[in-house]
């Protein structure tokens, strides 16, 4: 379609979803929000868009969402008439027909590619891509020249524990396109070559963790549709693996996930528990059990949340042992993170409070994104409970963090918690603490980078 041409087809979508050009550009600034972009479109960048300009990625994405939203059926990008190219990134497992490593693939490469990584970056959360569905199933054999064997395995296993470590100490913006680099390149590699069953199967489920790891990373980076494309590949090559622990953690991740962006849905909760095996270990069910809790507070669902929440505590049992190898443990003081966040939602602030100091008390040292996200929950929290004073010394020690981490997510917390302090600005203590974050969003340009 010529730039001049008008553009029938959203005319046509907009007229079925029953949406004005002005709801349609108050929806795009909205679910630009979602991921802490700040987009100010109006009736007359609508207008524009019908008279066939196009406006830059992310927005044909996000239109394509709201129209999904609204219609009740999937609508592409390439459907809405504003797609700046006809291969614009989709739904990569939809568009592979279910292949995990042609889908892997593909994400990788519109990752890493300087062309389209931006486009790809900025893709919005879309609530019909759902994760593919458990079956019963095996690896399909590979048929390429290079054979796998233990020191590729060896490898993988080296890499995974490496980039577990890496996000939870640093946090995702550190190592993140490293990490789909070497999917890209190795991990493509590896899916391809020929092995014996065994060894096809435990690299698939390295491959998946490590293809979760990056879903984590981009979510730290603000990147909610990058994200959950990758989740939704990590949960196929768990499949292939035929790992329902594996795949269970994967759909916990995506709840969670959901519920960071204000989706109130306990479907993928609620499955994750379901399809786990019978004789998981205790941490693993209380990990995913624990994330139920939270998807039953986030609906509203206050008795069932507090029981789960409670299965969760007794299943974990109190016990903090080092998981030996990432995707094998729960740590106590996650476990206390999320009993802080459901009493969080239920609006019980005491209980919400001391749930987060428990946690910071069993950080590790070295557990610098652990520690940032739960004091800026901790700052938040007391805050919500009139509790200023001990809110100003939470967020000094949360500056005091955040130097080691890159992280915009924890980022996207100063601006939230400045906006919170700012109304007891009269106090000494607050002035003060306002005033560093000030110098230090100013020294890091947060405000401006955080709607990137």
């Amino acid at each position: 379609m010529a730039r001049n041409d008008p553009n029938h087809d959203l005319k046509r979508l907009l007229s079925e979803a029953g949406l004005t050009g002005e709801a349609l550009a108050r929806s795009v600034n909205l679910a630009a929000a979602e991921t802490n972009k700040v987009l100010r479109y109006t009736r007359k960048s609508v207008a524009s868009w019908l008279a066939g300009s196009r406006p830059p990625a992310p927005v044909p994405a996000l239109v394509a969402e709201i129209l999904t939203r609204r219609i009740g059926r999937h609508i592409t990008i390439q459907e809405t008439g504003l797609a700046l190219v006809p291969d614009e990134p989709m739904d990569a497992l939809r568009a592979t027909g279910g292949s995990a490593p042609a889908a892997l693939t593909m994400l990788t490469a519109a990752d890493t590619g300087a062309t389209t990584r931006g486009a790809f970056r900025a893709l919005p959360f879309r609530l019909t891509n759902v994760p593919p569905a458990w079956v019963d199933t095996g690896p399909h054999p590979a048929a390429g020249d290079r054979r796998l064997g233990a020191g590729e395995l060896d490898a993988v296993a080296y890499a995974t524990k490496y980039y577990s470590d890496t996000i939870n100490t640093f946090g995702g913006a550190h190592g993140r396109t490293a990490l789909a680099a070497y999917l890209a390149t190795d991990g493509a590699a590896f899916l391809t070559a020929r092995a014996d069953p065994t060894t096809q199967t435990r690299i698939l489920g390295q491959l998946s963790r490590l293809t979760h790891l990056l879903a984590r990373m981009c979510a730290d980076c603000g990147q909610a549709g990058a994200s959950q494309q990758y989740f939704n590949v990590a949960a196929q090559l768990a499949i292939e693996a035929q790992d329902r622990t594996l795949y269970a953690v994967t759909l916990r991740a995506m709840s969670a996930q959901l519920s960071q962006l204000g989706h109130r849905s306990t479907d993928l909760a609620v499955q994750a528990l379901s399809t786990a095996p019978e004789d998981s270990p205790p941490p693993i069910r209380a990990f995913l059990m624990s994330q139920l809790a939270v998807a039953h507070a986030s609906a509203g669902l206050v008795r069932p949340s507090l029981s789960a929440l409670s299965d969760a505590m007794v299943l974990h049992g109190g016990r903090d042992t080092d998981p030996s190898t990432p995707f094998s443990g729960y740590p106590v003081a996650a476990l206390h993170y999320q009993r802080g966040d459901v009493h969080q939602i239920l609006g019980e602030y005491d209980k919400s409070a001391a749930a987060f100091a428990t946690s910071l008390r069993h950080r590790p040292a070295h557990a610098h994104r652990a520690q940032a996200l739960t004091l800026a929950r901790l700052s938040e929290v007391l805050l919500l409970d009139g509790r200023v004073d001990k809110a100003c010394t939470s967020t000094e020690r949360l500056l005091e963090t955040f130097g080691r981490i890159r992280c915009p997510r924890t980022a996207g917390t100063l601006l939230d918690l400045r906006r919170r302090l700012v109304s007891h600005v009269r106090r000494p203590q607050v002035r003060s603490v306002v005033s560093r974050l000030d110098g230090y969003m100013a020294h890091h340009s947060l405000s401006t980078n955080l709607v990137k």
